[in-house]
């Protein structure tokens, strides 16, 4: 049963949140000085300090290490025994342009500083230099390159947000012309209905497509409503109720080589949603979850009440703090690397083959949960499967 423990580890949106989760890698610093015992003691002044050092003592092992350990920071000494160093931080900003890179020289002069910063060196340090010096150098680096990351997060997420927009746009088009063709054929099968009623076979057939049709409307509404802030009319919703009726549907709806269980916890709050958005948003994971395992595997849903506290990281998602019902969509799959999980909600991305998705399946439902005043969380590792999350408030 899913408790508060189960739930540590989430990807909401672009954001990790790393309860429980491994400890924080260490910065990593490349360290390019052809004086090995320099580079060597400042090595181990850095580790002290809780720094990864990297060394190099020349240029061309410098742009290995840099390819290979990905380091933050580059401190670079300005004469090497091979090469130039502000050739190579010319080198390192084409191979890498987020590296940010400190210049030490034992020559300082304001020719030297103009060309290091040209070059595009951040900032340089003279030998001798003190080690405070050079952490709170360091510090400033690392402050300056978390910066450049919450700069690029902001970037995505706006770009993100105008895709959606234009998807809801576009969708909302289709649906308003999609919606016209099905009360064409809803006004015609209704009066097929009033007048097949003395043939229940035909009249059968009649009913079958009209449950069609109020299918096909509900498809538009969520078209409608994709993109927008609206969610439609909603309604108090016991799940209790709700999740097992949505498991009979399921086990007529995946392959047998799926395993279904449900596991609800006691005392089950109710929320305030959209019903048939819940159920086409639990549908669509689950649909997720079996292409995930082609050879067959287990698929799990729970629910369970939750508390977010102030402090709890998943804040900083846009979660805010109060009482929720998380429910976990749980697949044995294959799992998603991080750069797969990191887009999974990006509108029109997708890892299947043509024709077999949209790109629109998790993006829709984070859009529903969000409508909701909830967030949807990932939690995944390759090979390790997937547990998809829905935070939804717990209604007033």
């Amino acid at each position: 049963m899913t408790d508060q423990t189960d739930l540590q580890t989430d990807f909401i949106g672009d954001d990790v949140v790393p309860h429980g989760a491994d400890p924080v890698e260490k910065k990593r610093v490349l360290i390019v000085d052809d004086d090995e015992d320099f580079a060597a003691s400042l090595a181990g002044l850095l580790e002290l300090e809780g720094y990864q050092a990297i060394i190099a003592h020349d240029p061309l092992s410098a742009q290995r290490a840099l390819a290979l350990h990905q380091p933050a920071v580059a401190l670079v000494d300005v004469r090497l025994g091979v090469g130039n160093g502000v050739e190579l931080v010319r080198a390192f900003r084409q191979q890498s342009p987020d590296l940010v890179c400190l210049m030490v020289t034992a020559y300082a002069s304001v020719e030297t500083a103009v060309e290091a910063l040209q070059a595009g060196a951040y900032d340089y340090l003279c030998k001798p230099f003190y080690s405070a010096d050079l952490l709170a150098t360091l510090e400033r680096c690392f402050e300056r390159t978390r910066l450049m990351e919450e700069k690029r997060l902001v970037a995505e997420r706006l770009g993100q947000m105008q895709r959606i927009e234009a998807m809801g746009q576009l969708t909302g088009g289709i649906a308003h012309d999609f919606n016209n063709i099905l009360a064409v054929l809803l006004g015609n099968l209704r009066w097929l209905q009033e007048h097949v009623r003395t043939e229940p076979q035909l009249a059968q057939m009649v009913d079958d497509a009209l449950d069609a049709v109020k299918a096909g409307t509900d498809l538009t509404t969520r078209l409608l409503n994709f993109g927008r802030q609206e969610g439609g009319d909603t309604v108090r919703v016991d799940l209790g109720k709700a999740l097992p009726d949505l498991m009979r549907v399921l086990g007529r709806t995946l392959d047998d080589k799926v395993s279904l269980s449900l596991e609800l916890a006691d005392d089950l709050h109710e929320v305030e949603v959209h019903p048939t958005q819940l159920e086409t948003s639990l549908l669509n994971l689950a649909l997720n979850a079996r292409d995930a395992m082609p050879d067959g595997g287990k698929l799990r849903f729970e629910a369970c009440n939750f508390v977010v506290r102030p402090d709890d990281a998943r804040v900083a998602s846009g979660l805010l703090p109060g009482q929720y019902v998380v429910i976990s969509v749980i697949d044995t799959g294959h799992g998603m690397p991080v750069a797969v999980r990191r887009r999974a909600l990006e509108p029109l991305f997708s890892t299947k083959p043509a024709g077999k998705g949209s790109g629109l399946g998790l993006p829709m439902v984070d859009g529903f949960v969000r409508q909701s005043g909830g967030r949807l969380g990932i939690s995944s590792k390759p090979d390790e499967g997937t547990r998809i999350n829905l935070y939804l408030p717990r209604a007033p």
